[in-house]
């Protein structure tokens, strides 16, 4: 008999039992056993049901864990490579925006300068001036010299569907100093660090708030679609 052809079988068992509770009475001790015999039947046919696909489940489920199992081997190199390109990418982002910050710090540097000169020289000038309103007029025109703001652009071009986000994780260094209890005290080995709970705070105190024991560390995690 092909499997379809004992799947409906069962079926049609089923229905036949099933419809039986239509219109189903209890008023007296011999309907009641003709009751407590008709659940009898209903367990027995359940567990027909059972027996039948419960093989069909086992081979399901280890066909399924069989191309799980065949989808994780394909992947891991994958995803291995995967983490080492992005690693490379983000530590040039990484050296490039250290380049970056430098050049900023630099030229920062060369307009702040260069107003503190101009400042000074206003503020000569006005030392020579005798009038009073005259003076008081370069003074605040010395004042008002204040560097601009110098913001070098990024040298990295981003691709299409390439970012970049903040990501917070803490990390435990001391398991005594978060709990306050000595080296070797044996209540130490009651304790356990909740590591997705220390992320879940670090993510929203964003490193501000401080803990004993622990350290907040935010890296820069690349994503790329597709």
């Amino acid at each position: 008999m092909t499997e379809q052809a004992q799947t409906e079988g069962i079926q049609h068992e089923v229905q036949m039992v099933a419809k039986d509770a239509i219109g189903l009475v209890v008023n007296g001790q011999a309907s009641r056993d003709m009751a407590i015999g008709y659940i009898r039947e209903i367990k027995q046919t359940s567990k027909r049901v059972t027996d039948y696909f419960g093989p069909l489940k086992k081979s399901a489920h280890e066909t399924w864990k069989a191309i799980v199992a065949k989808e994780k081997e394909l992947l891991e190199p994958l995803d291995m490579a995967e983490r080492k390109a992005k690693i490379a990418v983000s530590t040039y982002d990484q050296e490039q925006e250290a380049v970056r910050l430098a050049e900023q710090r630099r030229l920062q540097a060369e307009a702040d300068e260069k107003a503190r000169r101009e400042r000074e020289r206003l503020e000569k000038e006005a030392a020579k001036l005798k009038t009073e309103a005259k003076r008081e007029e370069r003074l605040e025109a010395a004042a008002a010299v204040v560097a601009p703001t110098v913001e070098v652009a990024p040298a990295i071009e981003k691709q299409a569907g390439e970012s970049t986000r903040k990501v917070w994780k803490a990390r435990l260094v001391s398991i005594e100093a978060l709990t306050g209890l000595p080296a070797g005290d044996v209540r130490l080995s009651f304790v356990e660090f909740d590591q997705a709970a220390a992320n879940k705070f670090a993510t929203a105190t964003k490193g501000v708030v401080k803990v004993p024991g622990v350290e907040f560390i935010c890296e820069s995690v690349m994503a790329l679609r597709a």
